[in-house]
């Protein structure tokens, strides 16, 4: 029986043996890798990225804009001088028109300063309007294209608020309520003291010399 154990071991050991000394198969092949993408074609039509240059002038982004409002504003000033010249250089040759349609409009309004009731006042409006008409019509001779005189639109307005306007919150203060001729006289007074000023300055002005021709060439 021992023998028979013995001879068992052998065996086992030889069978072990003779299956280590066969070579292990090899490991399975790795997947092949997935092909790289195609690189992208690069478009003719697309504009190149620009390259950041520094400013040539050194100044800041806030340092530039103040800059450029400042020229803008000086450009602006520039502009409005050259449109006060002419305005001016225009009412001077209509300064005796101005002084007439002027006189007119100050005549219309005090004449409503001696109303004291509501008849007065429409006896006054009834009396001054083919008055203010002519004026009207004498008013438009100054400026017929529109747009070359300072002052014609403040004289159309004056006219009309003292045809309608004004007579009619002169009526209404008398029954106690002041605001709308408080607010009559006080656009009435603001449009006199600029006619007044303007005036003065036409009347003071130097007149423009008239431009010399070219020469021929």
């Amino acid at each position: 029986m021992r023998a028979a154990r013995i001879v068992s071991t052998l065996v086992l050991m030889v069978g072990i043996g003779s299956a280590c000394a066969k070579e292990a198969p090899p490991p399975p092949a790795p997947a092949p890798a997935a092909p790289p993408p195609p690189p992208v074609a690069a478009n003719p039509d697309a504009a190149p990225k620009p390259k950041m240059v520094a400013n040539p002038d050194g100044l800041s982004l806030a340092d530039r804009i103040a800059k450029r409002q400042a020229a803008e504003k000086k450009l602006a000033a520039e502009l409005a001088l050259e449109e006060h010249d002419r305005l001016l250089a225009y009412d001077k040759t209509k300064l005796p028109l101005h002084k007439a349609v002027f006189a007119d409009i100050q005549k219309y309004r005090a004449a409503y300063g001696h109303a004291k009731t509501k008849e007065d006042v429409e006896n006054v409006r009834v009396k001054q309007q083919k008055a203010l008409e002519a004026t009207g019509k004498k008013m438009a001779t100054i400026d017929p294209k529109g747009g070359n005189s300072n002052v014609v639109t403040d004289y159309d307005v004056m006219l009309n608020a003292l045809a309608n306007d004004y007579p009619d919150s002169l009526e209404l203060s008398f029954a106690g309520d002041k605001k709308g001729l408080e607010e009559q006289t006080a656009e009435l007074d603001k449009r006199t003291k600029k006619i007044e000023d303007w005036l003065a300055e036409v009347k003071t002005a130097k007149t423009a010399k008239p431009a010399k021709p070219g020469k021929k060439k």
